[in-house]
């Protein structure tokens, strides 16, 4: 696949992922949002940043900041907290 098609599907996957995450966070599922947000955060990091073929490493910190802000958005929502 050339650059632009594959720029052009990871557009469509999070306009799709987006709409998804609407209508997720419409039926009061929060956890479907935050699954929603981490599928989004790996077609950027894959997709548009193109780390896909890159170094390791820099996926790996990428996904795993990824990782870190959902699970403090998630922590800071659980009912638990409020």
């Amino acid at each position: 696949m050339t650059g632009s098609r594959t720029l052009i599907l990871c557009w469509l996957m999070l306009v799709v992922l987006s709409v998804g995450t609407v209508l997720t966070g419409a039926s009061g599922l929060w956890w479907g949002v935050l699954l929603l947000a981490v599928v989004k955060g790996w077609v950027i990091v894959d997709g548009f940043m193109e780390l896909r073929r890159g170094p390791w490493l820099w996926r790996f910190v990428m996904v795993g900041w990824v990782g870190v802000l959902i699970a403090l958005v998630g922590l800071s929502t659980y009912p638990f907290f409020r």
